[in-house]
């Protein structure tokens, strides 16, 4: 009741405040307005945006400054600044970027003689020396997106453009604490299950839609926030005055795809992968109403290699049970032998703007996704070789699953000029996801059968719900406003701004729900469904008391391998698991969360020159859940203390975050800039991390787990319902917590940077960024014990703990729970970065239309864990490291050692009726970075990935570790262990060390994507023209040119983990704690090429019709 009664206060609150998660989607100018002897106050200045008509108008103050706040992104803008006796002057040609301030000065002539209006074409003011950056930041222009390379046609391509993004990974930060928004709208997947909305392989929206992108790491404006990563926020295409229309299909096959990668010779299996779209935008009323409508579809079809023509399974056997199941269970298992799978995308961008009158414009956008994708039979659990489709085994179509991906978001902004000092901008919002899996055939129990071979049993078939996609769904709704206030004072433009959203999470998910059921053979399958029916028919279809060990096989002519067993030994599994609701449905775990946010800013132009930004910003988060309790866990007392209450969220923390930040052009001429600042970045965190309280709490699921002798009572219904207890009581499993002292992250970053523009407009810059953590997250597991022995591992150090048992099974204890995770905050974490770079525009001479862009980039990133997993526990055993409870420091995935990006499009004109452009992006950076773990459990806490290697320097150091399995004996297998060392560029520099989580990287990786677009132009009868564009967008080029060129290299065993120490002795009591581990006997080298699509050259081509 209380919470009710504080959500309504809050509720209340919300209408005067505004989005945490929205960005600034406008563009700005400023000026000053002067004669011979100063200041000219009460001149007209009228900016009128030419393809719409829009008009915006205010007059200069007292000291001749003026503000035009809330304009449109692009342009062209005309600007007329006049005053009585003076001349009219005009600037024409004008384009604003996205959040940038463009500075206008005018200074006007007295009119003493009659002259013709002067008309002055305002040189373009590019975003680099915009008197508003401050901070790390790129702006990302429609030219750029028409001209250079993208054959995935997704923001990815566009947003690598950025010289500290290093797999989406901004300033070494994970890409989970990125805010992606479009036109205001959250676009990036909050819960955190994905890295952005939309199926897998498809885009949220269309890159025909976007106008423009910025791309922010360190802005120091506070209107910014729900980051500590970078904040990509982009504005889409609005209508003009013009009807427009453009017609456009891009498609990939299999004819545009290299297949040799240096000596190999690669297949290329048939796929078809097609893209259509419309746009169409004009006037509804001239000057006043404008449209904008872009529909897009996607149709993508990836082959299926194996089918029973070239794998080890028999079609006769697959037609035979497919009989079988209908017959005696009535169920369709689908059909076999499927050759593709689908993945498709629907796509609506909408937009309406109104020019109300000259001091308010008012905007509506709809945005509409509906999408999927199939996948293959889950990997999860799998018998040997896996599900298939492969060359051992052949699912039927029931085993596939369809992850859909849908959204519905309206937004609506109106921008009002108040006066000549005062202005307001207003934004509301909601947007509904829905995300969910199906699949054929209905719910049914998933099952495994083997292939029969008792000898070499492995996988043959598989049928039913895939274990996981039960009520698999997740529904968010956002409701988001935004309010920003700005008054001009003088020298002081203040911003006053509150922000909010209300997010609510329904997300269903159990492991195993519908049952997870392995025959070793279909005769197998076949008996145990044939004993089962035997024995409900005669007992009034009950399945208590049933056991196979009661049935002979022969009864039925089947010849079964392991007695019709589920689950046991004999199938290379030793227990039968199924999760069931506790109570009368299935359990949604349900997450709601308030995020208030209230800032204000001063802008103080200190004089032409300086301008000081600096605000302060408070964002406050308030969860809104009512939680069950676990009392068995609450009873419970865990390391260092702690006991925990799973119905309780951490309480509202307000989170401050002070920034300041500066521009200064010394120079009379503004051809050098300085600019930097300072402050601290909120984000959210990925919501799915808080969610595991609610759904992992111990008290919505329980467990069946059947083992050893029990398995003979298990008999196959074709009812996922048929085990499940008639009154659940909850069971001992893992469990997820907050840490009720739990703060949002927050980051401290502070960059510095120069701006220096030379000779005819080449721009050089050198930028600097640290960041330091003051909240980061990461997993802490309080439920297992950590005793006060350590690993004997060869280092002589005491600095691998050893872990041994639960805290559940302490005494006093109630054995309710397994690991117990908590989310917790660290401050460990920092990063910097430097950024050289060189760019240059060429409007003129034999070079005009071509533009250049090149940077290099080198720095360190560290943190405590990048947060792999949605999964609480999953996050916290992948986190390799010595004590796997420390705040111990590793590598960063972002982390880059170098980075060269290169950038660059021309246009040709041959005459009137064509024109061609070219745009290529070359990269030379590493693909990935890796952690050298042991395969095994080295320290007792029953993970196996989670152990750093110690790197020895001699055999002296492990005699004691190293086992000789494999080897005749262990001074050979030192030799291997020592060659391997010497051979590898990270590990021969860290002998007598650890390894470091993510330490060692990629060899680097050379890419150069192509694209040429060729334009015809037909004239009409009144002199305009229609455009037929002719595209080819080509990645990894260099593949193209030479089959040895462009191939990037992958690790022999595994690109996140190399494991090539295995375990064979875990460190225990009994052997003194002595870590005991063998070498790989076949492992020459750590790299080798990789044969994947990245290694080979691939080709878009498209055609588009622009009326």
């Amino acid at each position: 009741m209380v919470k009710r009664l504080r959500f309504l206060t809050v509720a209340l609150f919300v209408m005067l405040a505004a989005v945490m998660q929205a960005q600034v989607t406008t563009s700005s100018m400023s000026g000053r307005v002067t004669d011979a002897e100063g200041a000219v106050i009460g001149a007209t200045v009228i900016a009128t945006h030419v393809p719409t008509g829009t008009v915006y108008g205010v007059s200069s103050r007292v000291d001749g400054s003026f503000n035009l706040a809330n304009m449109r992104v692009g342009g062209p803008y005309v600007v007329k600044i006049s005053y009585i006796g003076y001349h009219t002057e005009t600037f024409g040609g004008i384009q604003l970027s996205l959040g940038e301030d463009f500075v206008l000065n005018a200074l006007l002539k007295e009119d003493t003689q009659l002259l013709d209006e002067i008309v002055v074409v305002g040189e373009s003011n590019t975003s680099v020396f915009s008197s508003n950056r401050t901070g790390a930041q790129e702006i990302i222009t429609r030219e750029q997106i028409d001209k250079l390379p993208t054959i995935t046609r997704s923001l990815n391509d566009f947003t690598r453009l950025v010289p500290m993004n290093s797999g989406g990974n901004f300033g070494g930060t994970s890409y989970r604490f990125n805010n992606v928004t479009v036109d205001g709208a959250s676009f990036n997947n909050s819960f955190g299950l994905s890295s952005s909305l939309g199926a897998s392989g498809v885009e949220p929206i269309s890159l025909e839609a976007l106008e423009q992108v910025q791309v922010m790491i360190a802005p120091y404006d506070v209107r910014n926030g729900g980051f500590t990563g970078a904040g990509i926020n982009s504005v889409t295409k609005s209508g003009s005055n013009d009807f427009n229309a453009s017609a456009y299909m891009y498609i990939k096959s299999p004819d545009l795809m290299g297949y040799r990668i240096k000596d190999e010779i690669l297949n290329v299996s048939e796929f078809s992968n097609k893209q259509y779209g419309l746009s169409i935008s004009g006037p509804i009323i001239k000057n006043k109403l404008f449209f904008y409508i872009n529909g897009e579809i996607d149709r993508q079809e990836l082959p299926i290699t194996y089918t029973t023509a070239n794998s080890a399974v028999n079609a006769a056997d697959l037609k035979d049970l497919s009989s079988f199941l209908n017959k005696e269970l009535n169920y369709s298992p689908g059909s076999y032998d499927l050759t593709k799978r689908n993945t498709e995308a629907n796509r609506l961008t909408a937009r309406l703007d109104w020019n109300i009158n000259p001091k308010n414009v008012l905007s509506f956008k709809y945005f509409y996704l509906k999408s999927f994708n199939t996948n293959n039979p889950s990997t999860s659990g799998t018998p040997l070789n896996g599900r298939g489709p492969n060359e051992y085994a052949i699912p039927f179509t029931s085993a596939f699953y369809r992850a859909n991906n849908n959204f519905n978001i309206i937004m609506a902004d109106l921008n009002t000029i108040i006066n000549d000092n005062m202005s307001n901008y207003f934004k509301i919002g909601y947007s509904a996801l829905r995300d969910f899996r199906d699949m054929d055939g209905g719910f049914f129990p998933q099952v495994d059968i083997l292939n029969g071979n008792a000898g070499n049993l492995m996988a043959y078939t598989t049928f039913g719900t895939e274990a996981n996609s039960y009520n698999n769904r997740l529904n968010t709704n956002i409701f988001q406003i935004q309010d920003n206030f700005v008054m001009n004072l003088g020298k002081h433009q203040i911003t006053i701004g509150t922000q909010s959203d209300y997010r609510s999470f329904s997300n269903g998910f159990a492991q195993n729900y519908p049952g997870a059921w392995v025959f070793s053979s279909i005769d197998d399958f076949k008996f145990n469904v044939l004993a089962t029916k035997d024995y409900l028919s005669s007992h009034n279809g009950s399945i208590a008391g049933f056991n196979i060990n009661n049935y002979n096989p022969s009864t039925y002519g089947l010849n079964p391998i392991n007695g019709g067993l589920t689950n046991s030994s004999g199938t290379g599994f030793s227990y039968y698991s199924q999760k069931y609701a506790i109570g009368d449905s299935f359990p949604f775990a349900e997450v709601n969360v308030m995020q208030l946010g209230f800032y204000v800013q001063d802008k103080w132009t200190i004089n032409d020159k300086l301008n000081v930004t600096y605000g302060l910003r408070a964002d406050v988060p308030v969860f809104m859940t009512d939680l069950p309790s676990n009392e068995r866990v609450a009873g419970e007392t865990y390391r260092d203390g702690i006991k925990i209450d799973v119905s309780k969220y951490p309480s509202t923390k307000i989170l401050l975050s002070p920034r300041i930040g500066f521009n200064f052009k010394p120079l009379d001429d503004a051809s050098l800039q300085f600019r930097g600042g300072t402050g601290i970045f909120a984000g959210t965190p990925p919501y799915v991390w808080l969610s595991n309280q609610a759904g992992n709490n111990g008290v919505l699921f329980g467990d069946l787990n059947v083992r050893g002798a029990d398995l003979a009572t298990m008999g196959f219904t074709g009812d996922i319902n048929s085990y499940k207890p008639a009154s659940g009581t909850p069971p001992r499993g893992d469990i997820a917590i907050t840490d009720p002292d739990f703060k949002y992250p927050t980051l401290w970053k502070t960059n510095l940077a120069a701006d220096y523009r030379f000779l005819d407009g080449w721009i050089a810059t050198i930028e600097f960024l640290h960041s330091k953590d003051l909240n980061a997250i990461y997993h802490d597991n309080i439920g297992i014990i950590r005793t006060t022995n350590f690993v004997n591992d060869g280092s002589g150090e005491n600095v691998r703990p050893v872990y041994a048992g639960y805290y559940s099974d302490e005494v006093g204890n109630d054995k309710a729970a397994y690991n117990v995770v908590m989310l917790r905050n660290t401050d460990k974490g920092y990063s910097w970065f430097t950024t050289l770079q060189l760019q240059k525009n060429f409007n003129d001479g034999v070079l005009k239309g071509l533009n250049m862009n090149g940077s290099y980039t080198f720095g360190k990133a560290k943190a405590v864990t990048d947060g792999t997993s949605s999964v609480a526990t999953s996050a916290w055993k992948y986190r390799p490291a010595l004590d796997p409870n420390s705040q111990e420091l590793g590598y960063s995935a972002g982390s880059m050692d170098g980075r060269l990006l290169l950038s660059a499009s021309y246009t040709a004109d041959w005459g009137k009726n064509s024109s061609t452009s070219l745009g290529l992006i070359y990269q030379r950076y590493r693909p990935f970075r890796y952690t050298y773990a042991y395969n095994g459990d080295a320290n007792g806490d029953t993970q196996t990935a989670n152990d750093l290697i110690y790197i020895p320097n001699s055999l002296s150091e492990i005699s004691a570790n190293l086992d000789p399995k494999g080897f005749t004996n262990q001074q050979e297998a030192w030799e291997a262990l020592d060659a391997f060392i010497s051979q590898d560029p990270y590990l021969k520099g860290r002998r007598g060390k650890f390894a470091e989580r993510n330490g060692a990287a990629a060899p680097f990786a050379n890419q150069l994507d192509l694209s040429v677009n060729h334009d015809i132009r037909i004239y009409q009868v009144n002199e305009k023209y229609h455009t037929l564009r002719l595209s080819f967008n080509i990645a990894n080029f260099l593949n193209l040119l030479n089959k040895d060129w462009g191939v990037q290299q992958t690790t022999v065993l595994g690109n996140q983990q190399y494991q090539f120490l295995k375990v064979e002795q875990k460190p225990t009591a009994a052997n003194n704690y002595t870590l005991r581990y063998s070498m790989n006997n076949n492992l020459p080298e750590t790299f080798k090429d990789y044969l994947g699509n990245d290694s080979r050259w691939q080709m878009q081509f498209g055609i588009k019709y622009i009326f």
